[in-house]
Order: C-alpha cells, then structure tokens, then sequence
C-alpha cells in the first residue's frame, strides 16, 4: 500500500498474491486493506486537501509534467512496462505503449492549466450589476481501476483530478496493482505533496462501501463490470447514505462494426482483427459484432482469417508473442465456458459457425510456445446468422470480454445500425465507408457515446470518453472533464446604489 507518500506494511492484514497469467509465476504480493486502513488513506487525502487545493495550478503542472518526463526515459518506462507484462500479461510491446499513453494524458491535462489558474471566472455585466462564476477544487475523489489497461485509465482518472486541486485515494484491480502502486512512487519522486496521491489494494465490494459512505469523499470514478457498477450506484445513492457525492461509471461495451461494400475490405479486416485482438480482447472499445454487407462478407470473412492466423499467442515477455494470454482467471474461465455454450448453440439451431479457434490451445501449445501453466485462449472467429426472431446467441446479447469476434452478415445499413443498436450497451460504434451521406447517416443513428468513421478505438486524451444506456454515466478526458472535479458557484451582485 502506498500512503502518505510512503509505502508501507500493515501487520495482521490479508495479502494476494500477483501471478503472471501467462506462466502462473509469482510476480509480487500486496497487503490488502481493511476498513480502517481505508480511512486512514481517505483521511491523509482530506488532510492533505487543504495546502494542494491552494497551490497554483502552475506548480501542480510543472510536478506532474515532471512525472511525464520521467515516463519518457527509456530505463523507466522498460521498467514499467516490464512490471505490467508481467502482472497483466500483455504484449511487452502493447505495455511500453500504454506506459507511453499515460505521458501523453499528463501532457493533454497539464497543458489545460492555464484554464485553472483564476479560480473566478466567466464574469458578466448587465443592467442590474455584475455576475461571476467560482470554481473550486471538489476535495477528496476516490478511483476504482479495472485490470485490463491499469496504468492508462488511472492516469485518466488521478491527473485531472491531481490537475483541478484534488487529493485521490486509488483503488487498483487486485489482479495487478504493483504498476499503479509503483506509478504513485514516481508521483511522490516528482514532488507530489504527501497524502495528494494514496492507493490502496482491496476488496472492490468493502472500498466501495467506505468510499461510499466517507463524507470527504465528494466524487467516485470507476471504470469495471456492470454488476460491480450497478452495487456502487445504490450504496453511493441509497437512502441510508446522507452524502451526496458525484459518480462516473464506465461500465463496458458491446462495440459495434459496420462494414459496408463500398471499402477496401483487406485493409478493413487488417484493422477489425487489430482492433479485436488487441490486449488479448481485453478492452472496452474493442468491436466484439462485426456487421458486414452480404455483397463483401465471404470476401471479409477469408481477409479476416488469414490476418488471424498471423497472430501469435504466448508469454508477452517473448518479443515474437502479438496476443498475450486473459488476465483474470475468473474471466478466463467465463471465455472457455461462453464457447462451450456457443458450440451447442451452435450444433443446435444450426445459426453459426465457429471458423477458427474456440478452444484452449491444445495440449498446452501453440504455435511452439508452452501455454499449459497461463490462462490462454485461441483468437476465435464466429460466424453468426440471428435469427429473426426467438433468443440472440450469448455472442450478442452479453459483452464478451476476449479473443472472440463475431462476423455477421447484413443486408445494407439500415440494418446494420439496427442490430448495432440491438444491445444494451452503448460505448463505442465504428462505421467503414467512403460514402459520406452513409457516414452521417450512421453517425446520427447509433446509439453509443463514441462514433468512428474508418477507425475503431481510436481514443485521445482530448476527446471525452464514455458512453450511454448500460455502459455507465458521466465520460473521461477531454477539458470538460475538468469541471467534474470542481464545484462551481455562481455570484451575483446586483447595483445598491
């Protein structure tokens, strides 16, 4: 645990253990926190909300534009991307990218400090007198991190809030905290204040409950399951809580591609299985339905499998691996029992076809590499016609959260936007034409937060980031989200004389 800018130990408390998914190894151990450990990280934050909340913005940039400069040394960010292959199991090459990612969010946000440094703003004259708008910092924010992309979304959420005068407790994925944790040292080794920055390993269910009901706690930002994002709503906004806090909510997706016949389908696939594939499945944004006009779908299909047979799965320490193994056991073994399920399915109402993989890679090799010790899974490929009417297949009603794709043909946009929309998330959605009025028409008629035209998963710190119907509430990123970790107060003085 790192608290009041000092890693420390707690006697008596549980540990977990961290292993490599990829070969069962240990990688590290941390002490998880209890209740009152908890609140003694919220209180170090409230304790240290006073002093950081008046330091000029200016100074809290330039601390965290020297952690971003530390994130560019080469030795620093080997040694943490090192540390996240090791815990999260992906690619060493997609973790130095995602430790790079996290300068970049640095930058983005210290570059915005100017827009911080008058704390009374926006100031209007009429006939009656005079108003202005006051901006605050909120006080303490609590995060709660995922274990799919761990250093990235804990920069999106601690440097703004860091950035606007906030102090953050962070509540990192069990799974693999020790990046985060060694990230928060880096934070203190910049000159972050004590007590600015605390992170806390711990059961999700008891954080939740403490954050929840800690009165200096003034928002919670947390990005994980439905189920674990729904529970933290009603303990945040149950009757029996009297304080009122702010909530973000990023709660996955079930991403959308439409591929009409109007493209290069070769270069399409190329980016369909990168965007699929990447971080083993294991991402948010990644498109999991692929909708594709009956007139190119065998074509598609065929450019979608020979990219796939390109990819190389194994430990993310070995520079040849492309796709890594799944991080979560228990998500591992949802994936194996999802296909299980979808082969039957299969064999049953005759509706699909699985193309490629659907297994656990036999006898524990593929493609030379020893995988019986990680929680691997081979990049599949489904083929699916819905029928038109009776129950989807699990492939389309739930998120799968892995190495699946699912290839559906469609009869022309009208619909592929509403089987797109046939889900009850809404993060992301990609649209694949040359012809603009296509474009618009998508663009206006998906239902989700993020729309790409001939991209997918294309995510900026510039841009907000979130999305709507079952995948949560408030966004991430972009200059807005500033105002989120602050309270706004408007003035009004009217001519007394």
């Amino acid at each position: 645990m790192f608290i009041s800018g000092k890693i420390g130990e707690w006697p008596g408390l549980k540990k977990a253990d961290v292993k490599n998914p990829a070969t069962g190894e240990l990688v590290g151990t941390v002490t998880l926190a209890d209740e009152k450990v908890l609140g003694d990280a919220l209180l170090s934050c409230e304790a240290a909300f006073g002093s950081w909340s008046k330091t000029d913005p200016k100074d809290r940039g330039l601390i965290l534009g020297k952690v971003s400069a530390a994130l560019k040394n080469e030795h620093t960010v080997n040694e943490l991307a090192v540390l996240l292959t090791k815990e999260q199991g992906k690619p060493l090459k997609e973790a130095r990218r995602e430790i790079e990612g996290v300068a970049e969010v640095i930058d983005y946000f210290t570059g915005l400090s100017s827009l911080l440094l008058s704390s009374d703003s926006d100031f209007y004259k009429n006939s009656n007198g005079y108003a202005f708008v006051s901006k605050k910092p909120l006080g303490v924010c609590a995060a709660i991190l995922p274990w799919n992309l761990p250093a990235l979304i804990f920069s999106w959420k601690v440097v703004p809030a860091i950035l606007s005068g906030n102090t953050v407790v962070v509540k990192p994925s069990t799974t693999c905290p020790l990046t985060v944790l060694k990230m928060a040292e880096l934070f203190y080794e910049s000159g972050l204040p004590a007590g600015v920055l605390n992170v806390v390993p711990a059961n999700g269910e008891l954080a939740g409950d403490v954050f929840a009901k800690f009165p200096a706690v003034k928002k919670i930002s947390f990005t994980g399951s439905g189920d674990a994002g729904k529970l933290l709503r009603e303990k945040v906004f149950s009757a029996r809580n009297p304080v009122q806090k702010r909530l973000t909510l990023e709660l996955g997706g079930s991403d959308a591609m439409i591929i009409c016949d109007d493209v290069d389908v070769k270069m399409v696939a190329t980016e369909a299985v990168r965007s699929r594939f990447f971080n083993c499945g294991q991402a948010c944004v990644s498109p999991k339905r692929i909708f594709v006009f009956e007139s190119v779908f065998e074509d598609f299909k065929k450019s979608v499998l020979a990219e796939v047979s390109k990819i190389k799965v194994g430990d993310g320490m070995n520079p040849e691996t492309t796709m890594g193994p799944i991080c979560d056991k228990t998500q591992w073994e949802k994936i194996v029992e999802t296909m299980q399920n979808v082969r039957l399915e299969i064999e049953k109402n005759g509706v699909g076809e699985i193309l490629t993989g659907g297994n656990v890679p036999n006898a524990g090799v593929l493609n030379g590499a020893d995988l019986s010790n990680g929680h691997f899974f081979e990049p599949t490929v489904v083929s699916l016609v819905p029928p038109s009417g009776g129950k989807k297949s699990v492939l389309l009603r739930e998120e799968i959260f892995g190495p699946v794709m699912v290839l559906v043909p469609v009869k022309d946009l009208n619909d592929a936007v509403a089987r797109s929309n046939d889900t009850l998330y809404g993060l992301g959605a990609s649209v694949w034409t040359n012809d603009i009025r296509r474009a618009k028409t998508a663009v206006e008629q998906l239902e989700a937060g993020i729309v790409w035209v001939n991209q997918h998963a294309r995510v900026l710190p510039s841009l907000p980031f979130g999305g709507v119907k079952e995948s949560g509430v408030g966004r991430e990123n972009g200059e807005q989200v500033l105002d989120d970790y602050l309270e706004t107060k408007t003035v009004v003085l009217k001519n007394i004389f």
